[in-house]
């Protein structure tokens, strides 16, 4: 009903959750405790039409921290205006390449900023994992933006049986550019490469994506929900391999 979740685990050091059974919120306090106690934090998913009850998820200790907008986009068709025209995609199975974190803008609509401790630097090194891994899996779907000789942002994508999610964009902290023309440039790319379709979702509060993936002529779908559970001693910072048991919050 619970499991470890990797990447999670990876990126902090120390146990991360994710439930894979929403029936575990209709056990009793007790067991649900005993899932819970292995981990530091805990996440759920669901789609808005198909989650459990918010006051059962809450009375479980559970918090809302986020809802997920998911989207398809028609990558011929999402348009680009001529200085977006203008920038260069350098693909890494072109041009190797990795991304310091630190040269990333800081990702302040995530979910991950309620987890105690938690500062830009630290959010920032989790989604430079996430490329790290991006670029293993699919380097043909990973590439770097660039004005003149200037890097503007990355844009990282992964290639499925249903089309390709566009799974991570990321500006450079010193970027030239407006995001709007970062993404028209990335979709227009991809479809150079003989993309069709894309998809992925992002945070509902991120109104700067909303209205760029609006104007590309997205279509929105059922948004994902995501709930969060954090143990009582539970502090970001660095990361220790403590396997012990964990008081749940609540």
């Amino acid at each position: 009903m619970i499991i470890r979740h990797d990447f999670n685990t990876e990126w902090l050091g120390r146990p991360a959750g994710i439930v894979t059974d929403p029936a575990v919120f209709e056990l009793p306090d007790r067991d649900r405790a005993r899932l819970l106690a292995p981990f530091h934090w805990v996440e759920f998913h669901a789609l808005a039409d198909a989650a459990p009850s918010p006051r059962r998820i809450a009375a479980a200790g559970f918090f809302q921290a986020d809802t997920q907008v998911r989207y398809r986009i028609d990558l011929r068709n999402a348009g680009i205006a001529p200085r977006a025209a203008a920038l260069t995609a350098r693909f890494a199975d072109h041009e190797a390449f990795s991304v310091d974190p630190d040269e990333m803008a800081v990702f302040r609509w995530e979910r991950f900023r309620f987890l105690p401790g938690m500062d830009d630097a630290t959010l920032n090194r989790r989604y430079a994992l996430w490329a790290a891994r991006l670029l293993r899996e699919d380097p043909g779907s990973a590439m770097r933006i660039y004005e003149a000789d200037a890097l503007q942002g990355w844009f990282f994508g992964r290639r499925t049986e249903a089309g390709l999610e566009l799974t991570l964009a990321a500006l450079h902290r010193e970027a030239r550019v407006f995001g709007l023309l970062l993404y028209q440039r990335a979709m227009a790319a991809y479809s150079e490469r003989g993309a069709t379709t894309g998809s992925a979702s992002f945070s509902i509060a991120n109104t700067a994506a909303h209205n760029i993936y609006a104007k590309l002529g997205a279509r929105f779908q059922t948004p994902e929900l995501v709930w969060m559970w954090i143990a009582r001693d539970f502090q970001a910072g660095a990361p220790h391999d403590d396997q012990s048991e964990r008081r749940p919050a609540g």
